[in-house]
């Protein structure tokens, strides 16, 4: 993992990097598309600066199984400070959907990275369906008690004693020695609402804007959307409301730069998912909109940029403290024994590594020197053997009766074993049924999918996992 020192080399480094990457076109991370303008690490006073992520959908963090996982909160700071270095004069923006589930953990993760994006500086955070999906009341308790303001256009707002939400937002900044006014404005798309069982109100957002957009344009420079909302539509509002200057969007998106587009005057931009990328858009409007013969403000073409968040940037302190502090709050709360489990199928029940030995001693010897026995300790390692979304792929049947618990009551179910990949072999103790756990390369694909495990090719994979013969 590469560390960001803040030393006049290392920083020229990187921005040498940054612009070889752009202009060699090998990959997506950094994309500059045919309506952009300077690079962003030109940028200059009289800009004004944008970074915009969002839909993490529950990733705080990557895994951490693989070295080439993309995203994170401490990395997003590491970049967010190094862009800082360079020029001060950012507005950073959340698209929505921290949640990716309901439940305790999820809670946990939405107060925490809501946090993250206080300390970072974030100026609104749109509200998504999933951030919907976590209920009134943790969503009102988190908007009264967050640094970041919480945005929507087309939610009515029960209360403000309930839920702390503003229709739009306005920063102010301060260029060549002028103030020059964002209206920020934010929708989620009705479609995308589960009304039958949450009590919030959503309208249609061409209905919604249409009264706010005509309060703002006189008073502002810039008007930009954020859309939670399918790419899509978001190119509908477009159509429909040319005084935006800048939409982001991009709902269910995983390769941002790919969908970057424009309508007129209008850039819809989408941030990706997971938390893997970093957007941001560079713009210089030289008027406002009140000044006589002002030309359009994309006459000065933007700089658009969607990084990718590897390991080029290293982990921030800060944001590594207050997802430690997030672990522990699992750990405190003792979230592994609440794991929602299942029955199993016949009344087959787990019955540990052990077992196995019994009849297949060979292959659990050579089992034991593999990654798959060590599972569970690599996330003692990293201080995650509390955290039910990890364990589940480094245990036996976390999430069914008879499986792992804790490490205290069924430590013959920790790691990878045999029943992980074969199944439950309570009735192949009994039997010896040679039916008994045959898989293929889709099963492993449980646990080593494209987020966990990017690099995962079965046939290399297996060769280091592959059985002895048996003994007869």
């Amino acid at each position: 993992m590469i560390r960001i020192i803040i030393q006049y080399s290392v920083l020229k480094t990187l921005i040498i990097v940054f612009v070889l990457l752009v202009l060699s076109n090998q990959n997506n991370d950094m994309l500059y598309g045919n309506e952009t303008g300077k690079n962003l690490n030109e940028t200059s006073e009289d800009a004004i600066n944008i970074i915009f992520t969002g839909e993490e959908n529950g990733y705080l963090e990557p895994c951490g199984c693989s070295e080439k996982e993309l995203g994170g909160l401490s990395k997003r700071h590491s970049l967010i400070n190094l862009l800082r270095e360079k020029d001060a004069n950012w507005i950073l923006l959340s698209l929505g959907d921290i949640p990716g589930k309901v439940g305790r953990q999820d809670e946990i993760k939405m107060e925490t990275a809501l946090k993250a994006l206080g300390r970072m500086g974030y100026a609104a955070h749109n509200i998504g369906e999933k951030d919907i999906s976590m209920g009134l009341d943790l969503l009102g308790y988190l908007s009264q008690i967050s640094s970041v303001d919480f945005v929507s256009s087309n939610i009515v707002n029960p209360g403000p004693q309930i839920l702390r939400i503003k229709p739009y937002i306005v920063k102010e900044i301060k260029i060549k020695g002028a103030t020059r006014k964002v209206g920020i404005l934010g929708i989620v798309s009705p479609e995308l609402i589960d009304n039958g069982y949450q009590k919030i109100e959503v309208v249609d957002p061409i209905e919604s804007l249409e009264p706010l957009i005509s309060k703002l344009i006189d008073k502002t420079d810039l008007l930009i959307l954020l859309s939670h909302a399918e790419i899509g539509d978001s190119i509908k509002i477009a159509e429909n409301y040319p005084e935006f200057d800048l939409i982001i969007s991009g709902h269910g998106i995983d390769e941002p730069g790919l969908h970057i587009a424009k309508v007129k005057d209008t850039y819809v931009i989408p941030v990706g998912e997971k938390g893997k990328y970093l957007g941001t858009i560079t713009m210089q409007p030289e008027f406002s909109r009140t000044d006589e013969d002002r030309p359009s403000t994309n006459s000065n073409l933007p700089s658009v940029e969607i990084i990718s968040l590897d390991e080029r940037f290293g982990d921030s302190t800060e944001i590594k403290m207050l997802l430690k502090i997030y672990q522990q709050r699992l750990r405190d709360e003792e979230l592994l024994t609440q794991v929602f489990k299942t029955e199993l199928p016949s009344n087959l029940s787990f019955i540990g590594n052990d077992d196995c030995a019994a009849c297949h001693n060979k292959i659990f010897k050579h089992w034991k020197e593999t990654g798959h026995a060590s599972a569970y300790e690599t996330l003692v390692k990293a201080e995650h053997e509390y955290d039910p979304e990890c364990i589940e792929c480094h245990v036996i049947g976390l999430n069914y009766f008879t499986g792992f618990e804790t490490i205290e009551s069924t430590p013959e179910l920790k790691g990878v074993g045999c029943e992980s990949c074969h199944g439950p072999g309570s009735a192949h103790k009994e039997t010896q049924s040679k039916d008994y756990g045959k898989i293929d390369a889709v099963d492993c694909t449980t646990c080593h999918e494209n987020e966990h495990s990017p690099s995962f090719e079965f046939n290399e994979y297996w060769q280091q996992i592959i059985h002895p013969l048996e003994e007869k």
